[in-house]
């Protein structure tokens, strides 16, 4: 803790920070992002990762990470401190398409994220990755320096308002509007929210108790989204989101779906919804 502290402000900072936490428990894979709430996240530090290659951190930054737990409780504006997987993952989170086309490919069982939020918009999360799931005491005493972790974090990172708005000039793409925008087009205002919840894992019982809603309601949205987007299942729904955000090319200032559709002229035919773009009230 001495060593990282000396080094605030130093080149080696990051690495120091990741040996001193990796006393408490073997890690298997550290990356420290930075997270602007409007635009393009990136990695200031990666260090390792058992990863095959469609579910490493390159993957992670093409637009993966706007469905991760972790990237979605930085700019819902979680408070600044230690998170693990429970804490921030909807309960069907293993079973979401996000898990299975991208986190599993990792190798990992566990992830704790050291998460410091900056007042203008900007989030760091120093995440550390695990090959076996950590016991609850090993946890808390993670946990438990999560003080002196921020503490540390604000040293060495003063004046992360300005480095991140250079950050976000520098990148023309904003890809973290992909999500909230996408099927604008064509679903309605309440059934493109169920679908970005769809695609981050909750189950039909947590989308009901999170929009305040049956359940039954939820499955009659979730059959008008599939009919209109001419799928027939949530990994479909995963691979449309997928294939439509790269179609984009970074134009994701609108639904990343129009482009796509102009391919596949098919998706969204089964609707009027598609021109007429009526919504609902939330």
């Amino acid at each position: 803790m001495a060593r990282v502290t000396e080094n605030i402000g130093q080149a080696n900072f990051a690495a120091t920070l990741f040996e001193a936490l990796g006393y408490i428990w073997p890690i298997q894979a550290t990356t420290l992002y930075l997270y602007p709430h409007g635009g393009m996240p990136s990695a200031l530090f990666e260090l390792g990762g058992p990863w095959l290659p469609q579910g490493n951190v390159s993957q992670y930054l093409s637009g993966f990470y706007l469905l991760d737990p972790f990237y979605g409780a930085c700019v819902e504006s979680v408070s600044s401190g230690c998170y693990d997987l429970a804490d921030v993952a909807p309960d069907h989170f293993e079973l979401s398409e996000y898990f299975q086309s991208f986190y599993r490919h990792s190798h990992l069982e566990d992830e704790l994220n050291y998460i410091l939020q900056s007042g203008s918009g900007l989030s760091l999360s120093v995440s550390l990755a695990f090959t076996q799931k950590l016991e609850a005491a090993t946890t808390q005493q993670f946990k438990r320096i999560a003080p002196w972790v921020l503490a540390v974090l604000g040293k060495h990172f003063t004046g992360l308002d300005t480095r991140g708005a250079r950050f976000e000039s520098l990148m023309e793409q904003r890809i973290h509007s992909a999500l909230n925008n996408f099927g604008s087009s064509i679903l309605t205002e309440r059934e493109c929210r169920i679908a970005q919840l769809i695609l981050r894992g909750h189950s039909t019982r947590s989308l009901a108790e999170r929009l305040g809603v049956s359940e039954d309601t939820i499955k009659s949205h979730r059959k008008h989204i599939y009919s209109k987007l001419d799928i027939g299942a949530q990994s479909e729904l995963f691979s449309l989101f997928i294939d439509s955000l790269a179609e984009a090319q970074g134009v994701l200032s609108k639904d990343p779906l129009e482009r796509y559709m102009h391919k596949n002229p098919l998706i969204g035919s089964a609707t009027p919804c598609a021109t007429t773009n009526k919504r609902e009230k939330p």
